[in-house]
């Protein structure tokens, strides 16, 4: 008995085609199977497709007695451009025969081998204009679509697009995504739509024209000018079928060659891309590359065969990126039952997904994860038949597969052995571009040389720097100073900005110092200069552009270097903090450094800025003492000329759209107000469910407004700061002091106690002076922290204090980031985001006035329609829903905390409407009463389908003496305990110091129960458990 397949349900005339974006088909694809499942049906008009995603149905249909490649939609479209080439034809078309039989030696081993000179002349090219642009920023898939076009160019036709030698990317490129982009479109129009489009048309075939005019030209030169070099185009030309005799004609000639312009470059490009990325996001891996491609002198043709890791990290990069994401067959019979009794029939397309083939759990251990060492040492060779498909199947796969992976192990190996790469943006996270095949999108590094190579580079050419006449002016200030060098490890900014604190009053000491990422450091600590380091953790783990210096220390390098190490974190996170900081400063003293001032640790649940503050001085006058030297430059380096522009911060340059903003809770005298905002993320950004939205805020109004006040500024004031030193101001161009001080500076930092010994020193009054230095002994803590009194707060409390405007300025850190729980799932919309927050506006602490919190607000107070400056982030890789949707979870939250696990359920909940399996999920929920139980109608909803079981307590109401969530898990604690046998995995997110610690504490009792056994037992168990079944999200 056959079963019925999962299919969404179909609109009138068009079926499913809604479900499909045409830009992001791949996606959608994915989207579908986390709905449907590995197996689905849709209807794309009149036509029928079936839609695989696991390896029990991929490995049935690639049987080729059984089922053949079909080219359907937009391959038939893309004819129109590659007629009976090898890609588009048909494969019962005599040319598809003909071409294959005359082109496969060319192809060969020898013949392949033969190609490497041309290839390594194009990879030079790539590497001199690398070499010639240090620290420049480089798009990736420009940088390397030029190297795969000007390659298969030349060893196929020995013909030069010369693409490094110009500006802008050869027009063949365009023409090119054009023609995939419009046929793909086409494929999803009605006929009558395209014959009524007819400037689009008209576009349409003028591209195709246009790339037929490029392949044609190429031809009538070789025609006119014959040589005897055995390429690609003499084969086509002269080749004959040893059978039969037959040549192809000029005008398969044409198409065949557009075949391999376009698939030879468009998926290497994307492979090389893809490979880039992952190298970056797993520095142990960059570091085997490395020490692997270092063993040799030069990279030759007998080389690539002994780089069996990087061959691994090809592999293993197409089984998470295949750059041809699928492709399609159709059944030889009327009609085939697959595994499980689906019925597929002969006039259905079957679209074999490879993402999910590649992700197929009962194949690969850790499917998500990037590990080449998977690919090594036989575990390639014994994966089971057709488990790896990126190069098609069979009869029909790619013909020049040899080709592209002799181009790639050289670009990469080449490419690793000669510069040490960083990302521009620490914070990326892939996003996919697609055409025909995908690529990564906004993928963009900075380079710098390791190395010469066995490559012919003129040493003598001078770099191109944009900043030449602004750096010689900075010379002739610092020439008589001392080097320094800072390195900084940061996710949301605060490190990087005490980095370029140190750097901007270093020449105030003697020194002149340069600031870069700690990733930049790899092979290059100086050890002829201070070296100083200040970095954060970030769960344990170290922030996103010190992964790659991490990974570095590991490998235990010789470091005679002299160095300090600032640490930054909060107290709540009792097992992580200052986890990196400590690692790193033991680890280059264990390597042979010598510390200059023992490791400083900066709180941010305290005086976070007043430690480094503390630390910074004690530095100085440490270097100052041990050199013997005072103060080189006194003056003030920033400087303020008051006279009658978009913040460029490099944390977030994307902008959304805010489209939603409504009131959950109104504020009452116990519960502040919660609001609900739907945001369209910035072009090519989406994310997963349990990811946050970083936000660049800008602050409250009324908290500008009394600045501007107390230092007698108007709101149409325009300011022009000069500056000696680097800052994040924008310097020496008029700007408005109110856009500097809502978009530029935080405003509300406590005060540290540094600063409040400088305004001390700047009172008049005397009386005053006194009162303020007190606030710097035992009661800083409750009289300052506690209360959160800024700098603001204090002028506005010690009026005689005469701190100039520029003073000001000098003292506030730079605006930062602030990451917000997305709280849907993309199963929803992969392109819209919903937040659920607090707004904090509550009396202030000091007993004067209102505190606004600054991001919350600026959220609050947006209207729909407005831009925000954000960007998606990823969270813990850990912390989101479990691929197999049969694993129990249990979820628990207090408050605002329940928003990633709206997405969480939401997601399983469209999961179940969609006909899947799920398994229990349970959600523990504490809030202060009925009234602000969130998105209590969505639960009821969703409880109704069977899609959640809700368990919720309120702190307000009496509910037989529990008052919060731990109450309920230490009620239901045998409960937890057979879920945890059942293999469910635990979430937990709120505040750390409140909801994070209490449950955590419960669970150790609940394991100290039942395993009989102590705490200190309990809380290694629980530790262990950590690593993969209980994930934490939680908030200061």
């Amino acid at each position: 008995m056959t079963r019925a397949l999962p299919q969404p349900q179909e609109t009138f005339l068009i079926g499913n085609l809604r479900e499909l974006d045409p830009d992001r088909f791949s996606e959608s694809l994915q989207r579908l199977q986390e709905l449907y499942g590995d197996i689905y049906r849709l209807t794309i008009f009149k036509t029928n497709v079936v839609v695989l995603s696991n390896h029990e149905f991929i490995n049935f249909v690639c049987d080729e007695s059984k089922f053949d490649k079909k080219i359907a939609a937009g391959l038939l479209e893309l004819r129109n451009a590659g007629g009976d080439g090898l890609f588009t034809a048909h494969t019962s078309e005599p040319n598809w025969k003909l071409a294959h039989k005359i082109l496969m030696p060319a192809f060969g081993p020898q013949a392949i081998r033969d190609m490497f000179p041309a290839m390594m002349d194009i990879c030079s090219q790539l590497i001199l204009r690398w070499e010639r642009f240090p620290g420049e920023e480089i798009d990736v898939c420009d940088n390397l679509t030029r190297l795969t076009l000007d390659t298969i160019a030349l060893c196929s036709f020995n013909y030069r697009f010369n693409s490094f030698y110009q500006k802008t990317m050869h027009r063949f490129v365009d023409a090119m995504i054009n023609v995939l982009v419009e046929s793909g479109r086409r494929a999803q129009r009605f006929s009558l739509q395209n014959t009524l489009m007819m400037t689009t048309t008209r576009w349409y075939n003028n591209e195709i024209a246009y790339l037929h005019n490029v392949c044609d030209e190429i031809v009538r030169e070789r025609r006119k000018n014959p040589n005897d070099v055995k390429d690609l185009l003499n084969r086509m030309i002269n080749g004959k079928d040893p059978e039969t005799g037959y040549q192809l004609s000029d005008e398969n000639i044409r198409y065949q060659m557009l075949t391999f312009l376009v698939a030879g470059h468009e998926t290497t490009s994307g492979l090389l891309s893809f490979a880039l990325y992952y190298l970056l996001k797993n520095p142990h891996t960059l570091q085997k590359v490395q020490v692997e491609v270092d063993q040799y002198g030069e990279i030759t043709v007998d080389t690539l065969s002994k780089l069996k890791y990087i061959d691994a990290v090809l592999k293993e990069t197409l089984r998470l990126q295949p750059t041809a994401p699928g492709f399609i067959l159709t059944s030889k019979e009327d009609s085939v039952i697959l595994p499980g009794g689906y019925e597929v029939h002969k006039d259905e397309s079957i679209i074999v997904v490879l993402h999910k083939l590649h992700r197929d759990p009962k194949i690969w251990d850790r499917p998500e994860e990037f590990v080449p060492e998977r690919m090594l040492n036989g575990g390639f060779e014994n994966l089971p038949l057709n488990s790896w498909k990126p190069f098609g199947n069979g009869q029909r796969s790619c013909i020049g597969r040899p080709f592209a992976w002799q181009e790639s192990l050289l670009a990469l190996a080449l490419v690793i052995k000669h510069f040490n790469i960083e990302f521009v943006d620490p914070s990326y996270d892939l996003r996919i571009k697609q055409t025909l095949t995908i690529k990564p999108e906004g993928f963009k590094i900075r380079v710098r040389s390791r190395q010469r190579v066995g490559i012919l580079l003129d040493t003598n050419i001078t770099p191109v720097n944009k900043a030449t006449e602004k750096t010689s002016k900075q010379k002739d200030d610092t020439k008589h100073l001392r080097p320094m060098a800072i390195f900084f490890g940061s996710n949301s900014g605060s490190c990087e900005s005490f980095a370029a604190t140190l750097a901007s009053e270093a020449p105030l000491y003697g020194y002149n110092a340069t600031v870069a990422t700690l990733d930049s450091a790899v092979n290059s600590l100086p050890n002829d200069q201070p070296t100083i380091i200040i970095t954060a953790s970030y769960e344990g783990n170290p922030c996103e552009n010190a992964k790659q210096f991490m990974a570095y220390l590991e490998s235990k390098p010789k470091l005679e270097i002299n160095y300090a190490v600032f640490g930054a974190g909060h107290h709540d996170w009792v097992n992580t903090y200052q986890k990196i900081p400590i690692y790193i400063d033991q680890m280059i003293e264990n390597a042979g450094g010598t510390r200059i001032i023992e490791r400083g640790v900066g709180d941010s649940g305290g005086d976070f800025y007043g430690a480094f503050e503390a630390w910074k001085e004690n530095l100085f006058q440490t270097l100052r003492k041990d050199n013997g030297e005072h103060n080189i430059i006194s003056e003030e380096k920033l400087s303020i000329e008051i006279v009658n522009l978009k913040r460029n911060f490099e944390q977030i340059t994307d902008s959304g759209i805010l489209l939603q903003s409504k009131v959950l809770v109104k504020a009452t005298e116990i519960v502040p107000t919660i609001k609900h905002l739907e945001i369209k993320l910035p072009k090519g950004q989406t994310y997963r469910t349990g990811d946050y939205l970083a936000i660049l805020p800008s602050n409250p109004v009324e908290i500008v407004y009394r600045v501007l006040k107390r230092f007698n500024l108007s709101t149409d004031t325009q300011v022009k700061i000069h500056c000696s030193t680097n800052t994040f101001f924008p310097t020496n161009h008029p700007v408005s002091a109110f856009d500097i001080l809502s978009g530029y500076v935080e405003l509300a930092q406590p005060i540290s106690k540094k600063q409040i010994e400088t305004l001390a020193a700047l009172c008049k009054d005397e009386k005053e002076a006194v009162q303020l230095k007190n606030l710097n002994g035992d009661t800083y803590e409750t009289e300052i922290l506690n209360k959160r009194i800024s700098i603001l707060d204090t002028l506005e409390l010690y009026s005689s204090c005469d701190l100039s405007f520029a003073q000001y300025l000098r003292m506030l850190p730079s605006l930062r980031v602030r990451q917000y729980s997305i709280s849907s799932s993309p199963l929803w919309n992969s392109e819209v985001v919903t937040l659920t927050f607090d707004v904090l506006n509550v009396p202030a602490l000091s007993g004067s006035g209102q505190y606004f919190g600054v991001a919350s607000n600026y959220l609050a107070n947006l209207r729909e329609g407005n831009q925000i400056s954000c960007s998606v982030r990823a969270s813990n890789t850990r912390f989101h829903p479990p691929e197999d949707t049969t694993i129990p979870i249990v979820m628990i939250a207090a408050g605002t905390g329940i928003a990633p696990f709206r997405g969480f359920i939401q997601e399983r909940a469209a999961q179940l409407v969609c006909g899947r399996n799920i398994g229990s999920t349970i959600l523990y929920y504490g809030c202060r009463s009925q009234e602000d139980f969130l998105y209590s109608n969505e639960f009821e909803k969703w409880s109704s389908l069977g899609a959640v079981q809700v368990k919720s307590v309120f702190s307000r109401q009496s509910n037989n003496g529990k008052k919060y969530v731990q109450d309920l898990l230490w009620e239901d604690r045998n409960e937890i305990a057979s879920l945890y046998c059942k293999g469910a995995r635990f979430y937990t997110c709120g505040s750390g110091r409140k909801v994070g610690a209490s449950v955590k504490t419960c669970f150790i009792k609940i394991i100290a129960e039942i395993k009989q056994c102590n705490e200190e037992e309990a809380t290694k168990i629980l530790e262990k458990i950590s690593c993969d079944r209980y994930n934490v999200d939680v908030f200061a």
